[in-house]
């Protein structure tokens, strides 16, 4: 909502911000429940809180839990035995510790909100233009929210036939709380973008405080649900295995919000571009920006030269020529094709709400199978289910705390600022490892670890939190404006569009060596300390941080947007540098994002693998420690290779949809007057109307674009399952896993690098050998706008749909082969099932692709009809036009 307007100089109307009563109440109510939780704790380490049981299925030959309680199921036993039945008590200490931290997370979310509201909006031009991102935006959700309950529910019949009625429970809280956390943070991003793009006229400092601090509610508030929805599942549930559930329903979410997310944004992009009309315009647009950001540098220079000397007498000329400049501007915002607008839409919908599922989907995989695997396959339940809790919740601390202040100067570059964030970054390690290392150490000298087990445990969580970031790093080098590859890429793009390709390529392929080895050195150097249980608290600690990860990954787009907002409404040189300063660092911490799911997925399926096994082989009564090594065979070779081959499947799917979409918007853009602006109206509502159009309609194209992938998906676990047994289903998942880190790296690094090269050249920081600054006419822009073109699918849609692919495909194995049962060691007696799902899903693809747009044009058909006919009882249309209608009134009857 606009607040009220309030007069500065120049008679520039400057829309203040507005108080948010709901946030206020917000605070209140998280403050409360932080205090409740924290004495609850308290409460807990005394041992005068509530005493909870749970009764879970031993993996291991154990003997009975340290904590108690005496009484077990087996009475005369002293020792648990595999397949049989246990009692433990949970770990509340831990559990109420990350309630507490849950409820600091979502004040500091309500404080935020609060604080982001009450900030200027800026000029009419910037609020205008955030409107129409906002409406945009609304419409998105509006269309596929229902669409995302529709497989929730779907789903939770088929959690609650399969798994019982706690774990639909928990299906359906997972789900809708990551639903909830996505679409308040993108609202949020988008009033975010625009008190953003005003700030950058003022000063760096407060501007990036106001960017971080909306970006983080997104990353803040996912991880803050995420972990606190977790926890007090756990406490009434008291079912490790139900929590599977809590996890499965964010994964549906997810999967929707980032595939969909990713294929409509890239799909409008590259429907932009296939646009002639729009392509010139857009062409346009980049050259008067350019020189327009030219003549003010220029102007700039010569005022300053002219106060030096003591001249006076043109600065009204000066004056004049500024403000025909903006005017200009706000001719290219007011001529722009709406479906320009579709990028900055697609970058909230993909970048934040896509992202913060995505880290939310991870993060309660990763806490269900630390719970698991900790109670069950551990010898101290009680602390080791818990003290993945305590790391993970000590990190939402720090990532809240952190989130408040960011260093920065006015002098200050993006590579300056992205250290001054990683070193907040660097203090939420620091905190994680204290907390640890007290738990940790009172556990040894109660005795129930040893000396070795503390060191282990300590070195282990030191190396989960340290290795995403080193991965990110790394990542940046080869992608960030900063650095030397992105420009010797702009530099050489003036080769060709080959040169451009295959170098793009060629530094994705070094950028993946490190991170994917990297990776995999430090699972089995982790195997070798800790075995099983090391790989959990590896994974729990990889996302500590994932808050503040989130939140700036978030800020990314929201930079983006603002950027955009800036060069289209101020003719003011610092603001224009401060706005492309905060946009190099927005690209920096989105690609970082990305960079965190891909590690955080690949953390979390490999939990999600070993659980599985482990549940396996507990229902034959076998140990699964024994069989870990020995299950090698012709299916788990064959697991290998199905797990390839439709991987690659998947990739092809995501990107045919992309193309279809952008082949759908093209035609929409090319066929329909109502998509264009409508002339005779002022911007904004020029636009308003034929962007919610074009909106809606490719909200309805990427739905029907999604259920390809889903189903390619949801058949993966159920081929390798039926066709291959448990043996090669969990190769299939632990091969393809290894194999999406190093694809999806690959493109993710690929992809920004050819994008953040095109900016390079558009920021005017690329010069040729005369000095002369190399512009958007240059060949340079050119052969770098194909790499973009070729690079954003992969980066945004490719490459990150990856990582919610193979979390889909382990989670879906899980429900399916663990509690479900539904696959044997080995496939003799349900091979032909497989073949039946390899048919079946075949079946349903080739229907998505075609036989879904036949039924969906009949119905448009029937639709179109039903309106005529009734436009024709109003009186609103021609006779001649009504009886074209009525000669089928049998016909449309009929059908109806």
């Amino acid at each position: 909502m606009r607040g009220d307007a309030k007069h500065q100089e120049d008679d520039i109307v400057i829309f203040e911000g507005r108080f948010s009563w709901w946030a206020a109440w917000c605070m209140m109510i998280w403050v409360v429940c932080f205090i409740l939780s924290i004495v609850v704790m308290v409460l807990s380490t005394r041992g005068s809180a509530f005493d909870l049981v749970s009764e879970e299925i031993s993996f291991i030959k154990e003997r009975n839990p340290p904590y108690g309680p005496e009484e077990q199921p087996n009475v005369d036993a002293t020792m648990r035995e595999i397949n049989q039945m246990f009692r433990y008590r949970l770990p509340q200490t831990a559990l109420f510790y990350s309630l507490a931290a849950s409820s600091l997370g979502l004040f500091t979310v309500s404080y935020f909100t609060s604080y982001m509201l009450l900030e200027d909006q800026g000029s009419k031009r910037v609020v205008d233009i955030g409107l129409v991102i906002a409406k945009g935006v609304q419409v998105y959700f509006a269309r596929t929210t229902p669409v995302i309950l529709m497989f929730l529910f779907l789903g939770a019949w088929y959690v609650g036939a399969t798994a019982g009625v706690r774990a639909t429970i928990c299906f359906i809280c997972g789900g809708l709380l990551n639903l909830i956390s996505a679409r308040i943070g993108v609202r949020v991003s988008v009033q975010g973008q625009t008190r953003l793009a005003h700030a950058l006229s003022h000063e760096l400092f407060d501007a990036l405080q106001i960017g971080i601090r909306t970006g983080s509610i997104g990353g803040l508030l996912a991880t803050s649900l995420g972990l606190g929805g977790m926890a007090g599942m756990w406490l009434l549930i008291q079912d490790t295995v139900s929590l599977s559930g809590f996890g499965s329903g964010a994964a549906i979410v997810s999967f929707h919000l980032r595939i969909g997310g990713g294929i409509f944004s890239k799909g409008a992009d590259i429907g932009a571009d296939l646009v002639g009309e729009i392509d010139e315009i857009r062409a346009d647009e980049d050259e008067r920006v350019f020189q327009l950001q030219r003549n003010m540098a220029q102007l700039e220079e010569h005022r300053k030269e002219r106060q030096k000397r003591g001249m006076e007498g043109d600065d009204e000329d000066m004056i004049d020529k500024l403000r025909k400049m903006e005017n200009d501007m706000q001719d290219i915002a007011s001529q722009l094709h709406p479906i320009d607008y579709l990028d900055a839409v697609g970058e909230n919908i993909c970048d934040v709400s896509g992202t913060c599922a995505d880290l939310f989907e991870s993060m309660v995989l990763i806490l269900c199978t630390c719970a698991i695997i900790g109670t069950k396959g551990s010898p101290v339940p009680h602390f080791q289910s818990g003290l993945p809790f305590w790391i993970v919740a000590t990190g939402k601390i720090g990532c809240s705390l952190v989130a408040y202040y960011c260093h920065a100067h006015e002098r200050f570059t993006s590579r300056q600022l992205r250290w001054s964030l990683r070193f907040n970054l660097f203090c939420v390690m620091i905190l994680v490892q204290v907390v640890q290392m007290i738990v940790s150490f009172q556990e040894y000298l109660v005795g129930t670890i040893d000396f070795r087990r503390f060191v282990n445990f300590c070195i282990i969580s030191f190396v989960g939190q340290l290795a995403p970031e080193i991965c990110v790093l790394f990542a940046e080098y080869f992608t960030s404006t900063d650095y030397a590859p992105v420009r010797s890429l702009a530099m050489n793009s003036d080769l060709g569009v080959v040169q451009v390709v295959l170098q793009g390529f060629g530094q994705g392929f070094l950028s993946t060596s490190l991170p994917s080895g990297l990776m995999i050195v430090i699972v089995v150097f982790t195997w070798q300390l800790e075995s099983h249980y090391g790989l959990v608290l590896l994974s729990a600690a990889s996302v500590s941080g994932t808050g503040f990860q989130g939140g700036i990954a978030s800020y990314g787009a929201i930079a983006t947007n603002a950027h955009k907002i800036v060069h289209l409404t101020t003719y003011h040189a610092m603001s224009r540098h401060r706005a492309n300063v905060c946009a190099a660092l927005g690209d920096s911490t989105a690609h970082a994002g990305n960079t965190i799911s891909a590690v955080n997925a690949f953390q979390a399926v490999f939990n999600i693998v070993l659980t599985l096994l482990a549940q396996t082989y507990t229902n034959l009564d076998q140990s699964y420690m024994q069989v870990t090594g020995a299950i090698l065979s012709n299916y788990s070779q064959a697991g290998l290779v199905t797990g390839i081959v439709l991987t690659f499947l998947f990739c092809a799917n995501t990107m045919i949809a992309c193309l279809d979409t952008s082949r759908a918007f093209k035609k929409i853009c090319m066929e329909s007057k109502d998509v264009r602006r409508i002339d005779r109206l002022p911007f904004p509502q020029s636009h308003i109307k034929p962007l919610k159009t074009l909106t809606a309609y490719g909200a309805v194209v990427t739905i029907r674009m999604v259920f390809s992938p889903m189903i390619n998906t949801l058949a993966v676990p159920l081929i390798g399952g039926y066709l291959l047994g448990v043996k090669g289903l969990l190769f299939l998942i632990s091969g393809s896993n290894v194999l999406i880190l190093c694809l999806s790296t690959l493109l993710i690094n690929s992809g920004q690098s050819w994008v953040s090269a095109r900016k390079f050249v558009l920021f005017g920081l690329l010069k040729d050998q005369n000095g002369e600054v190399v512009g958007p006419d240059s060949v340079h822009n050119r052969n770098l706008l194909v790499g973009e073109s070729i690079g954003g699918p992969l980066e945004d849609t490719t490459g990150p749909a990856m990582n919610n692919f193979i979390k889909f495909v382990a989670v879906f194995a899980y429900v399916t082969g663990g509690p479900a049962a539904l696959y044997d060691e080995e496939p003799k007696n349900t091979w032909w099932q497989g073949f039946l799902t390899v048919a079946i899903s075949t079946i349903m693809v080739a229907f998505s692709k075609v036989g879904l747009d036949f039924v969906l044009r009949i119905v448009q058909q029937l639709a179109e009809r039903r309106r005529r006919k009734q436009a024709y009882e109003d009186g609103h249309i021609e006779d001649d036009l009504a009886k074209m209608g009525d000669d089928d009134d049998d016909d449309f009857d009929t059908n109806v």
